[in-house]
């Protein structure tokens, strides 16, 4: 039997060593010589997820979660897409989801297919979505979950009316959350100003200063003003000789 080499018993465990070093990276995320965080955690993505990496096979981290684009207090989640029902409808893991305000054509309406193409092509099933829920319709009549969807940080609900895929479903303005966001504005939910009234303390019969419509009657003994413009009807009756000059 050979003697074993000084040398040798100085490489085989330095690679030992290195190969321990490797597994414990993959496995827990920190290099072992220098503690930094380089590698995925099974914690970090997710257990199935992390056997997929094992195997080598393409996964869509969580770590997308747009949770800064979401407002109100209703849900802000993230959800592994299941299945694309069709433009405007996409099932999760846990919920049936309709986007907030967006209408696409139903199955057998021309435009249907296209639409949902888009809406896969863009939220791939797989992926993960954020999901922003609608604080205002929270739950439709169907009990979908109404909301704002986010694709890789892109909105859903914009790029379907952009691309002339989807509607405004403009009877839901009033009670949407996201009635005021740009691109619902762009597309159908108008904000509706208030009507200034026309209701005036001053009477158009004297359209050369205010003097206050009726009650009360005034007379010329009543104000400091002679000689104005007086159109008729004259309700404080300032021009009795009906020239169109009141209080001469």
């Amino acid at each position: 039997m050979k003697p074993i080499s000084i040398a040798a018993l100085v490489v085989v465990p330095f690679v030992l060593f290195i190969a321990a070093g490797l597994v414990y990276q993959s496995q827990t995320g920190t290099d072992i010589v220098t503690g930094e965080k380089t590698g995925l955690a099974a914690n970090e993505v997710g257990e199935k997820e992390f056997e997929s990496i094992l195997k080598n096979e393409i996964v869509v981290s969580k770590q997308d979660f747009d949770s800064h684009k979401c407002s109100g207090e209703a849900k802000c989640i993230s959800q592994l897409i299941t299945k694309i029902v069709d433009g405007d409808t996409i099932h999760t893991s846990n919920y049936k989801i309709r986007l907030s305000l967006v209408d696409t054509p139903e199955k057998d309406e021309p435009g249907f297919e296209k639409a949902t193409e888009f809406t896969a092509q863009m939220c791939p099933v797989g992926s993960h979505i954020t999901i922003d829920q609608d604080d205002l319709q929270p739950y439709d009549q169907y009990d979908r979950l109404i909301a704002h969807v986010f694709c890789e940080g892109k909105s859903l609900n914009s790029a379907l009316l952009y691309n002339g895929l989807a509607e405004i479903s403009t009877e839901f303005c009033i009670t949407s959350e996201f009635a005021d966001k740009s691109w619902a504005q762009r597309y159908g939910c108008e904000i509706e100003s208030e009507p200034v009234s026309e209701i005036s303390d001053c009477d158009s019969s004297y359209p050369d200063f205010c003097i206050p419509v009726i009650p009360p009657d005034l007379d010329c003994g009543d104000i400091s003003q002679k000689r104005f413009t007086v159109l008729q009807p004259d309700p404080h009756r300032f021009d009795g000789d009906k020239d169109g000059i009141g209080c001469e």
